[in-house]
């Protein structure tokens, strides 16, 4: 079936790459019975935890509204909750019911106009999703107890009874009884907490949202063992930070460093949005147990493990990477929260929305070189994925919802709206953008309502901008041949778009307006446009006189209004020019690159000059990143020179990265680094670096990582560090390194590693494992990593063995059946069917030779390199969710 869109574009119904032929597409439900209240009431002290089992009764008030009195329709008489893998006891306020393991189903004889209470009696009981308990055992004994939930984007329906669709939204209620040592959080304002009146013990806690309504996907709450701080308050809003209490790093003072910049950053949004905080409090809690990064649940923000900040890894840039998150998650509170996509085909209203209120953020309080460059780097996660598949950014058919939290929706639809605010001008983007809030809040809206409010406030028809922009595919790819005539003073560029895919409806032509700036040698800026339409075809040459001074630097779009990729190759004069004195710095990134894929003595030499002199952080970056996908010695010999001189840990940080070419020279550098920098080094720089000094496979280097594994001061607030050690052991291929990762990953005294070392050291173990000579020891190895499938506690070891058994040849067909049954069932549905087909697609691998194995092994680390590369650019967003997108592929 065709996705017919309201201007009655029909884009392709399954988007190649993205889709599987099976999919179909994808509708909001029938809403003629609807829940409009919920009371939560659940037994969740310290017994039920650790036994990750407790009794609930929830009571769900549905709303019918039979336009016939009596009426004998289904649509009217039955409502349909998800209640997956739920004991259900008894449910009461029906005629009947019906569950079937997945659906609870309830049924009236005849249909209804008002509300009726429905009560539901049941257990909930080691949830494999939605739910999460973080309980010690022999394998981790160092977990600090509680219990948490995290939904997006369909995980609620594996604990809670409910229309786990964002189009239903209810007031809340929550009734926790709890031990009265543990805290406990949910949505909306606190009410009570009340101590049990027989035993001091256990108390009760009440929260209430009723004056908003809520989707399942953001109904949070938690219960346990959390270090809490009080943060004041904005316009009585109360602000507070929670953390699971795991290790020393917990402290009040660094959820002040995470999360410090709150309040003001509420002020700032209240004040750029004209809509106030409609919260009673803004709580922010961060737990091990949270799976998509950071969650936006209404007035309870959740965030993973990995966002807690101290000084030492904040020196790298990654505090204002969690800032951004910060931003990103409040942003929210209005484009999701308050409004809420009325489906999943919509969701770019609310991903493309935070993602872009993070660079308008950047915008006001960054330089503009950062803020240019934060932008940049989201371009560059979308266009890297679109070399995969394209889709609109409005697309109805998926095999998952889950599949739509992607590229193009947190960074490829946030630029569509920068080119928004371009098209409309600042003022009248922004007035536009402040009635859709007041005209929707508190309700459900779609795309088109989202494009009226800006057409009413600016008078403009917006229909071709979304039909190309936001229901097509594509962005504009240009092509720029650049000519000067010295006699005539002129430059001539012509730019082509080149995007054109009749198969995929993409279009000959966007309708856009490239801005050119020519920098002359006297440093004078000469400007052009370039205007494409219907009317000028794909190919628009721009003429600009200079005068009698030379060109020097060439930049198109160098203010950044149009989302486009350029192939230009000016010449090696223009590229310098343009590489040492660019004003852009994404012109600057573009010059490198192009003289890096001239690759020429000369141009090498140029990039080896300029960099040197480079001002910007960013820029030095992203010439590291290149010159690592290079396949020169050049390149090479430029990353180990700069290992030298870099002094920024920002930059040290992706250099160390970087440099992962087994060469005599990368390896002196990297132990230089780490003998005379170590001041500079934050501990993700430390575990990049180590795992590149494992690349190198030096025979010193085994027993160097051993001892730094040993070494008590690479304990860090992440285990970044130790998780560098073990990819560093996994890549050295050596005996040494294999038996101390066995040692590791298999004491019969637990894991003598952090959790979160856990799934790094899988992988590590099997990049050990395959390289063994003796087959008879790769075989026990699989074996060993199969075991971990089956039995493991952890959901997150069992996928990555199952990914780690990928690297085996014959070894692992034995086990292939166990990776099948716990890919189909272990995991929430909306992440089983990626990996069903990963498991699938292992059946016709394997190789029965070593030299087989270890061909294949290093295609896989060819691949791993690339993976590790595309993560800094995650890093620098994202990770929405980008922790999404990143978050999945863990």
């Amino acid at each position: 079936m065709a996705l017919i869109t309201a201007s009655g574009m029909s884009p392709i119904a399954v988007n190649k790459n993205f889709a599987t032929d099976s999919a179909k597409p994808s509708y909001a439900p029938h809403s003629r019975i609807l829940p409009v209240h919920i009371r939560i009431a659940l037994q969740s002290t310290e017994h039920e935890l650790k036994a990750k089992r407790m009794p609930a009764v929830v009571s769900v008030t549905v709303r019918g509204h039979s336009a016939a009195s009596g009426s004998l329709a289904k649509v009217d008489r039955v409502l349909r909750l998800n209640a997956v893998d739920l004991t259900i006891n008894s449910v009461t306020g029906v005629d009947s019911w019906d569950h079937d393991g997945k659906i609870l189903e309830l049924q009236w004889i005849k249909g209804f106009h008002g509300d009726k209470v429905v009560s539901i009696d049941y257990v909930i009981e080691k949830p494999i999703a939605g739910l999460y308990f973080h309980v010690a055992d022999a394998a981790v004994p160092d977990r600090a107890l509680h219990v948490i939930t995290d939904h997006e984007s369909e995980r609620a329906r594996y604990w809670l009874p409910c229309v786990d669709l964002p189009l239903v939204r209810t007031t809340l209620e929550f009734v926790i009884t709890h031990s009265t040592h543990h805290t406990a959080v949910a949505n909306g304002a606190h009410i009570s907490t009340t101590p049990n009146a027989n035993n001091a013990d256990i108390s009760t806690t009440v929260y209430k949202l009723a004056n908003h309504t809520c989707p399942s996907y953001l109904i949070c709450w938690a219960v346990g063992d959390f270090v809490t701080v009080d943060d004041g308050d904005v316009d009585g809003m109360k602000l507070q930070y929670l953390c699971s209490r795991d290790n020393e790093f917990v402290t009040p003072e660094n959820l002040l460093k995470t999360f410090g910049r709150t309040g003001e950053m509420v002020r700032w949004m209240q004040n750029k949005l004209g809509f106030k905080f409609p919260w009673e409090k803004y709580y922010q809690i961060i737990s091990p147990k949270i799976e998509g990064g950071a969650m936006e649940n209404i007035s309870l923000v959740t965030y993973k493990d990995i966002f807690l900040v101290d000084d030492n890894i904040a020196k790298d840039g990654w505090g204002a990477i969690v800032e951004g998150v910060n931003l990103h998650e409040m942003a929210h509170t209005y484009f999701g929260d308050l409004i809420t996509m009325r489906h999943f085909e919509h969701v770019w209203l609310k991903e493309s929305w935070a993602t872009y209120m993070e660079s308008v953020w950047a915008e006001e309080h960054h330089t503009h070189e950062e803020a240019r460059f934060e932008i940049f780097n989201q371009v560059e996660w979308y266009m890297q994925e679109t070399a995969s598949y394209v889709r609109p950014i409005v697309c109805r058919t998926y095999d998952s919802s889950w599949d739509m939290f992607d590229g193009h929706t947190y960074p490829g639809g946030a630029f569509r709206l920068h080119m928004l605010r371009w098209t409309l001008g600042n003022d009248t983007f922004w007035a536009g953008v402040k009635n859709y809030i007041k005209k929707y809040s508190g309700k459900y809206s779609e795309t088109e309502d989202f494009k009226r409010e800006l057409e009413l406030e600016s008078g403009m028809n917006l229909t071709k901008f979304f039909d190309q922009w936001i229901y097509g595919r594509g962005f504009v790819k240009l092509k720029a041949d650049y000519e000067y005539n010295a006699d005539r003073k002129l430059v001539q560029i012509t730019l082509e778009q080149t995007q054109f895919n009749k198969d995929l409806q993409i279009p000959l032509v966007f309708d856009v307006t490239i801005e050119i700036d020519v920098v002359d040698v006297d440093g004078k800026v000469h400007t052009a446009e370039v205007v494409f339409n219907d009317t000028t075809g794909p190919k628009v040459m721009a003429f600009i006189p200079l005068g009698d001074a030379k060109p020097d630097v060439v930049e198109i779009d160098p203010r950044g209004k149009v989302l486009h990729s350029a192939e230009f190759n000016p010449g090696e004069a223009i590229l310098e020019g343009t590489a040492k004195r660019g004003r852009d710095v994404v012109s600057r990134i573009r010059a490198y690159r192009q003289l890096i894929k001239n690759g020429g003595v000369s141009s090498m030499k140029k990039v080896a000059a300029a960099l040197l002199n480079e001002p910007f952080y960013g820029v030095r970056s992203s010439v590291y990143t290149s010159l690592s996908s290079s396949d020169l010695q050049s390149a090479v010999n430029i990353l180990a020179a700069s290992l030298a001189t870099e002094s920024d840990p920002r930059s040290l940080r992706v250099l160390v990265n970087s440099a992962t070419a087994k060469d005599a020279g990368i390896r002196d550098g990297l132990l230089s680094v780490l003998n005379t920098k170590a001041n500079l080094l934050s501990p993700r720089s430390r575990r990049f670096l180590y795992t590149n000094l494992g690349r190198q496979r030096h025979s010193d280097d085994a027993n160097l990582l051993i001892a730094a594994w040993n070494d008590p001061s690479s304990r860090d607030i992440h285990s970044h560090t130790y998780q560098g050690i073990l990819a560093g052991l996994g890549l050295h291929r050596s005996q040494a390194a294999f038996d101390h990762l066995h040692t590791l990953l298999f004491s019969e005294n637990g894991r003598a590693m952090p959790e979160t070392c856990h799934v790094v050291a899988v992988d590590a173990y099997a990049s050990a494992a395959v390289w063994l000579e003796n087959a008879l020891h790769r075989k026990e190895a699989a074996e060993r990593l199969a075991h971990l499938v089956r039995a493991d506690g952890s959901h997150r070891v069992q996928v990555a063995a199952i990914r780690a058994l990928a690297k085996f040849g014959d070894e692992k067909k034995p086990h292939l059946g166990v990776c099948a049954a716990v890919a189909a069932t272990a995991l929430a549905e909306q992440e089983t069917g990626k990996l069903v087909a990963f498991v699938k697609g292992l059946s016709s691998g394997g190789a029965d030779d070593v030299a087989g194995l270890k061909k294949t092994v290093e295609e896989l680390e060819t691949k791993l390199k690339k993976v590790e590369q595309t993560m800094l650019l995650l890093e620098a967003k994202q990770e929405s969710g980008l922790f999404t997108a990143a978050t999945k592929s863990e």
